[in-house]
C-alpha cells in the first residue's frame, strides 16, 4: 500500500545503554562506530550520547538505509559517513518501528537526497508515529524548558532534589545534561518526521541485481509494527529493538507473542545481527538467551496472576539465573514483568 508523504513533529525520551559486541573492520566516526559486516552492508553503531544504531546499504545503483536515530544531527552525521563509502544515492529508509531514536532523523534524508527517497514500514508503525507519536511533541516542548530551569537551579544552588550537595562529579554530570538538552531543544523545534511512503501487512523485498532485501513483519514484539530486514545471500539480518544486547525496552511491548516472533527472526539463516542497541551480534547465542528467558518470564508471570498481586510477583518471581546473560537485568527484568502483567491480565489496548 503506497501512501502519501506527510511530515510531523515527533518526540519522547528513550533510554538504551548496552555493552557493544565489537566485530571486524570497525571506523570510529563522529556520532557512530562504522562496521563492514559483509560486502556492502554497513552497521553504524550509534556511540553512547547517540542512544541507537543503524545500518545501510549499498546496492548497485543505491543505498538503502535501516532507522534514522534520535536527532536529524545525528542522521546528518551518519549521511556524512554514508558518502565517505559511495556517491550513490539513499533511495529507501527503512523504519523498523515508530520508537523516535529510530524516526527522528527521516527528515534528514529526503532533505539531503530529495523526495525520490522512499520510507518503508509495517503499516501499523505508521499509525503509531501519527497516533502516538505527534500528541507527545508538544507536551516535550512544554515539558523540556522546565526540567532545563530546574537543572540549572540545582547547579546554581549546589544540591539535588533532596537536598543533597552534589560532588564534583554530579555537577559535571548535570552540566554535560543542561548543555545537551539545550542543544536538543533547539533542534526538536525543527524536527519533521517524514512518515513512510510505503507501507506492507508481512512482508516485502526489494531486487537489487544479485541481492534481495527482505523486510519481514512476523508479528508483535517490541512494538506490535516491528520488522527485520534480512539480506539472505550476506546471512545479515538488522532487528531494530527486537533483539539487543539486554532486556529490551518493555513500554510498548506485547512480551507473550514476543517470543513466537523472536522465534521466527532466530529460524532465518543469518551469521550477524545488527541490533537496536549494543554491537554487531556474531551468530545466534544472544537471541537464543533473549528467547530463554522471555519463555521463563512469560510462563512465571502467566502462573502468578489471579493468586498475587503485581508488587507481590515483583518480590516473588525469581529469574535470577538469567542475570548474567543481560548488563540491565534488574531494571529490565522488572519492566518486562510489569509490561506482561498488564498484558496477561488484558489491561493492553491497541
Amino acid at each position: 500500500m503506497r501512501q502519501r508523504q506527510t511530515c510531523f513533529k515527533f518526540r519522547f525520551i528513550r533510554w538504551a545503554s548496552f555493552a557493544l559486541f565489537i566485530a571486524p573492520s570497525t571506523i570510529a566516526a563522529e556520532s557512530f562506530d562504522i562496521i563492514k559486516v559483509a560486502p556492502g552492508v554497513y552497521a553504524a553503531i550509534g556511540k553512547p550520547e547517540v542512544l541507537s544504531n543503524g545500518a545501510f546499504v549499498v546496492n548497485g545503483e543505491d543505498v538503502l538505509v535501516v532507522d534514522t536515530h534520535y536527532r536529524p544531527s545525528w542522521a546528518r552525521d551518519l549521511v556524512a559517513e554514508i558518502k565517505k563509502v559511495t556517491g550513490l544515492p539513499v533511495r529507501y529508509v527503512v523504519n523498523t518501528h515508530w520508537h523516535n531514536d529510530h524516526v527522528q532523523g527521516n527528515q534528514s534524508y529526503v532533505n539531503v537526497f530529495g523526495r525520490n527517497v522512499e520510507y518503508l514500514a509495517q503499516h501499523t508503525a505508521r499509525e503509531d508515529i501519527i497516533s502516538k507519536a505527534i500528541p507527545s511533541v508538544q507536551q516535550s516542548l512544554e515539558r523540556l524548558p522546565g526540567q532545563i530551569a530546574n537543572w540549572e537551579r540545582m547547579l546554581a544552588e549546589g544540591r539535588d532534589q533532596q537536598g543533597r550537595e552534589l560532588t564534583a562529579e554530579r555537577r559535571t554530570q548535570l552540566q554535560n545534561t543542561i548543555t545537551s538538552q539545550k542543544a536538543y531543544l533547539e533542534e526538536l523545534k525543527t524536527i519533521q518526521i517524514t512518515l513512510p511512503t510505503i507501507t506492507f501487512e508481512r512482508s516485502l523485498v526489494l531486487h537489487k541485481g544479485e541481492r534481495s532485501i527482505h523486510v519481514y513483519h512476523f508479528g508483535r514484539g517490541h512494538t506490535r509494527g516491528d520488522v527485520v530486514v534480512f539480506l539472505p545471500k550476506e546471512r545479515v539480518v538488522i532487528t531494530g529493538d527486537l533483539l539487543t544486547n539486554g532486556i529490551p525496552f518493555m513500554r510498548d511491548a506485547y512480551p507473550s507473542q514476543w517470543i513466537a516472533t523472536l522465534e521466527s527472526v532466530e529460524k532465518l539463516e543469518w551469521d550477524q545481527a545488527i541490533t537496536g542497541h549494543g554491537g554487531v551480534q556474531q551468530g545466534k547465542e544472544q537471541i537464543g538467551k533473549l528467547i530463554a528467558y522471555m519463555k521463563d518470564m512469560v510462563a512465571a508471570v502467566r502462573g502468578s496472576i489471579g493468586k498475587m498481586t503485581l508488587e507481590e510477583a515483583l518480590k516473588t518471581i525469581d529469574l535470577s539465573k538469567h542475570a548474567a546473560s543481560f548488563n540491565n537485568f534488574e531494571g529490565g527484568n522488572r519492566s518486562a514483568i510489569q509490561r506482561t502483567w498488564a498484558e496477561l491480565s488484558g489491561q493492553i489496548r491497541d
